[in-house]
Order: C-alpha cells, then structure tokens, then sequence
C-alpha cells in the first residue's frame, strides 16, 4: 500500500511538473510577441517597451516603419506595431504642414473631449486625450524656405490606440504621448527642420 501511495505521490509531481512547464512555455511563447520585437521599432524610431506596456499579451506581434515622400510640406514618417491575434494597435505619422501653432492648436481644441490635457515645453506643444495625443513643433524642412510658408511651417504628429490596452487612464495618456513624442524626435531629424532645436530627452509627466 505505501508502494502505491509512493508511486501515486509521484506520478501527481510529474503531472504538477508538466504543468508548470506548460504553462510557463505558453506565457513565454503565446503571450510575448510584443517583446519579441526589436530594441527600437520602427525604424528605430520609438523604444519597444512602449508598445509593450500598452499593447495587451498575445502570440505575434508586428511593426513597421515608412517614410513616404512627397505628403505635405515634406514626407511623411508613420510607425505603426500591431498584434495580430487581437487586432490592438498603437500608431503614429509625422509630416511637415504650413499651418500656424495657433491655428493647429485652434483645430486641436475644437474636439469635444473633456479629458484634454496640455503640455508646452521647450517649443514644443502636446495636446493629450485618453488614447491619442497631436503634438506640434515649429519645423521649416530641408528645402523650404520660412518665406514660403503662408502661415508658418510646423511638424506635426498624431499617435492613437486601436482595440484592446493594456492599461487605460492616465498611464496610457503618457504612454501614448511619449510614443508621439519618440516619433516627433526622429521625424525631426529626417525632416531637416532647419530650425535647429535641441528637442528635449522627454516631455513633462502629466500627473
């Protein structure tokens, strides 16, 4: 009889082994596909670990940089990482417009949405909603001239969530933002603003 419970005993620990073995295999292998990703997605535009607090656990994931010419007052950089099991997506596009900082923010501000927060900091201005976030910084790109502009030139980005998040609230505000603001720095960069700004490393929290 305690042959029996000994082979019962461990017959229940190898089944309790397999288990957790299973179980940890399906979180590494089915639920991590964000962090599969590069370092930098996008390009290289934007940290991985952004997308990975935001986007929600799942088997594959995808992401993608391009830059098109010829949109705007310039080209046009979008990021877009995507997993594919649950269709949840956080993306962002930055383009060159001759449109005043007054006259965005005027269009910024029309949109009926009282969780509105704004953030202005070194020339550069956020306007932040729940899940998306328009950013706006003077930008005159190579081969434009300030004179040529009817109002002014001006690099703006928008970045939104699609589906499911992994976190709501204030968190993805920010998450959200910095995502926006990531793409505003390398589409800077590509743009040639000739303005010349030393962008800060990061924006001001929002709480």
């Amino acid at each position: 009889m305690q042959d029996i419970n000994k082979k019962i005993s461990k017959q229940a620990l190898v089944v309790l082994a397999v288990v957790a073995v299973g179980a940890f295999g399906y979180v590494q292998i089915f639920t991590k596909g964000v962090d599969r990703l590069p370092d930098r997605v996008c390009s290289g535009a934007v940290d991985r670990d952004i997308a990975v607090r935001v986007l929600p656990g799942t088997m594959t994931a995808t992401e993608r940089g391009k830059r098109l010419e010829g949109v705007g007052e310039g080209s046009t950089f979008s990021c877009n990482v995507k997993t594919r099991s649950q269709d949840s997506i956080l993306s962002g596009d930055g383009s060159v417009h001759d449109v005043s900082e007054a006259d965005w923010l005027e269009g910024v501000e029309g949109r009926a949405d009282a969780s509105r927060l704004e953030v202005d900091h070194q020339g550069v201005h956020a306007v932040s909603y729940a899940s998306q976030a328009s950013l706006y910084v003077p930008c005159t790109p190579a081969g434009r001239k300030p004179g040529e502009a009817r109002n002014a030139y001006g690099l703006l980005v928008e970045a939104r969530t699609i589906g499911d998040t992994a976190v709501t609230g204030d968190e993805l505000r920010q998450e959200v933002t910095d995502f926006a603001y990531q793409i505003l720095t390398h589409s800077y960069r590509i743009q040639g603003c000739q303005e010349g700004r030393t962008l800060p490393a990061e924006l001001p929290r929002f709480s």
